[in-house]
C-alpha cells in the first residue's frame, strides 16, 4: 500500500531503536513497445550504454538505476595494486561509491569516509555512535548534493560531500540492508530507500522530506532498481515477502506483484522487459514485469546453494554468484546455464562487469580485441575477472580478508573492502609501469 506524502523534511537527529521482526493475459501490442531507453534526465553521451554506470562513477550499490552491475569504464587486464588501507579493528560489508574522484565508504562499527580515488588518502571521516553501515551510500549527480547512506538501526542520513557533516536524518524501523537507488527526476532528485520495517520510502535528496512510502508484508534487503517505461518510471523490490513487487515510481503505487514461493534479498537486475535474480532457495527468476508473470525459473535439485550475490547482465547472461562456491551464467532469453567457474569460497559479493582488453603491458599494434569481463570476489578473499562469454578467468588475485560485498569500477580504478577492514583499488598493470 501507498502512504502519503509529507511536506515535512527528515525527522530530528534521535534514533529510533533497529526494526521489528516481520515475520496472466497476453500482453498487448502496447505493452511490446513500452520499454524506452534511459530519458534525457541524466542523457548519456553518444554511444553510452544507458543501463551502465557512467565511466568516471560507481553512484550506486549496482552501478546503475537498472541494477545491471555494468560500468562505462575501459581497462586492461592484467591489474595491479595501485593502493591498499587497512582500518584494523573494523570490517566492511558494504560496495564503495565513487564520485568526482572520492571513494565514500562505511564500516560495520560506525566510521563513514571519504577516501581519494587515487592515493587512498582520507578526506574525511564521520562518526556515528552505536550504528554501523552495512549497505552502500549512494550519490546524486549534482555534487552539491548531499550522498545518502543508512545505517543498522534504520536511521538514513544525508551528509555534505565535502565534509561529512550531517544535512538531514530521517528514521524508519529497520535496518537498511540494501543500499539507496538515487532516481535523477525532473524536479529534484529522490533517493528510493528500503527497510527491514517492510517499507520503501522515497526521499527527497535535497531535505529529506519524505515524498511517498509504500509498505509489503515483510523485510525489504535488496537495493530498489528502476526501468523507464512510456507508462512512467516503474520499481522493483525483490522481497523478503516471496513476491516481486512493481511499484509506481511517481506515486509509490503498487502496479503489480508476482510471487516468487521464498524470500530473497538481493537486487533485481532489469534487462528489457526481464527482471532478474534469485532467492534464499536457490532458484532463480526472470519476471516478464510487462505481462506480469514468471518467464523462467531455474530450480536446482533440493538443497541447491542460496543466492546472496546480485546478478549482472551483459552479453545476453546473468552472471551472478551462488553460495555453493561459484559464479555461473545463465541465459537472459530462456535460463539455460551457459558456464559454471568455480571459487574458493562462497560467493555473496555481486559481480561487476566492465569492457577490457586482456594481454601484457606492450601498448605496440596490434591491440587485443576487447570483450566483457566480470570482476568477482569470494568470501575466503579471491579476486578473479572472468571472461563473461566462456567463464575462463584471464585475472586473479589473493586479498586474504573475504568479501561480502561486490567491486565499484570508475576511471580506471576497481575498489573493493573487505571484511577484514582493508580497501583495495587496482588500475591495469600498463598504467602502473
Amino acid at each position: 500500500m501507498s502512504r502519503p506524502a509529507e511536506a515535512t523534511p527528515g525527522v530530528p537527529s534521535a534514533r529510533r531503536p533497529a526494526g521489528r521482526p516481520h515475520g496472466g493475459a497476453a500482453r498487448t501490442a502496447l505493452c511490446q513497445v513500452m520499454i524506452m531507453a534511459v530519458a534525457a534526465l541524466m542523457p548519456p553521451a553518444t554511444g553510452a550504454d544507458p543501463d551502465a554506470a557512467p565511466a568516471e562513477a560507481w553512484p550506486m550499490a549496482r552501478g546503475s538505476l537498472a541494477g545491471t552491475g555494468r560500468s562505462a569504464t575501459r581497462l586492461a587486464f592484467p591489474l595491479a595494486e595501485a593502493w591498499r588501507r587497512d582500518f584494523g579493528g573494523t570490517a566492511f560489508s558494504a560496495v564503495p561509491v565513487v564520485a568526482d574522484g572520492v571513494i565514500y565508504l562505511g564500516d560495520l562499527d560506525g566510521t563513514f569516509r571519504a577516501l581519494d580515488l587515487i592515493t587512498g588518502d582520507t578526506r574525511w571521516t564521520r562518526r556515528i555512535e552505536e550504528a554501523g553501515f552495512p549497505s552502500a551510500a549512494a550519490v546524486a549527480a549534482d555534487p552539491a548534493l548531499p550522498l545518502v547512506v543508512g545505517d543498522d538501526l534504520g536511521m538514513v542520513r544525508g551528509l555534505d560531500r565535502q565534509t561529512g557533516e550531517v544535512v538531514w536524518e530521517f528514521a524508519t524501523e529497520g535496518e537498511i540492508s540494501g543500499g539507496p537507488t538515487v532516481l535523477e527526476t525532473a524536479a529534484e532528485p529522490a533517493a528510493l530507500i528500503g527497510s527491514q520495517d517492510a517499507t520503501l520510502t522515497c526521499l527527497d535528496i535535497a531535505t529529506g522530506a519524505k515524498r511517498w512510502q509504500h509498505a509489503i508484508a515483510d523485510q525489504i534487503r535488496c537495493s530498489p532498481t528502476v526501468a523507464r517505461t512510456e507508462a512512467g518510471d516503474r520499481i522493483f523490490l525483490a522481497g523478503c515477502d516471496g513476491r516481486l513487487h512493481v511499484i509506481d515510481a511517481a506515486s509509490g503505487g503498487e502496479v503489480a506483484a508476482v510471487e516468487i514461493g521464498g524470500p530473497t534479498g538481493t537486487t533485481p537486475a532489469v534487462s528489457g522487459d526481464r527482471v532478474l535474480f534469485g532467492t534464499e532457495a536457490g532458484a532463480f527468476f526472470a519476471i516478464d514485469f510487462l505481462a506480469p508473470a514468471v518467464a523462467w525459473r531455474r530450480q536446482p535439485a533440493a538443497g541447491g546453494a542460496a543466492y546472496r550475490s546480485s546478478a549482472a547482465v551483459a552479453e545476453g547472461l546473468a552472471i551472478v554468484g551462488t553460495r555453493g562456491r561459484a559464479v555461473e551464467a545463465l541465459a537472459v532469453a530462456d535460463g539455460e546455464r551457459r558456464w559454471r567457474h568455480p571459487m574458493r569460497g562462497r560467493v555473496d559479493a555481486s559481480p561487476a562487469v566492465v569492457t577490457a582488453t586482456i594481454g601484457g603491458t606492450n601498448p605496440a599494434p596490434p591491440a587485443p580485441p576487447a570483450r566483457s569481463v566480470a570482476i568477482v570476489a569470494d568470501a575466503r578473499g579471491e579476486i578473479a575477472a572472468l571472461d563473461v562469454a566462456s567463464g575462463e578467468a584471464v585475472w586473479e588475485f589473493a586479498a586474504g580478508g573475504g568479501f561480502g560485498a561486490g567491486a565499484a569500477v570508475a576511471a580506471g580504478r576497481v575498489v573493493l573492502a573487505s571484511d577484514d577492514g582493508t580497501v583495495w583499488c587496482f588500475r591495469s598493470a600498463q598504467a602502473a609501469d
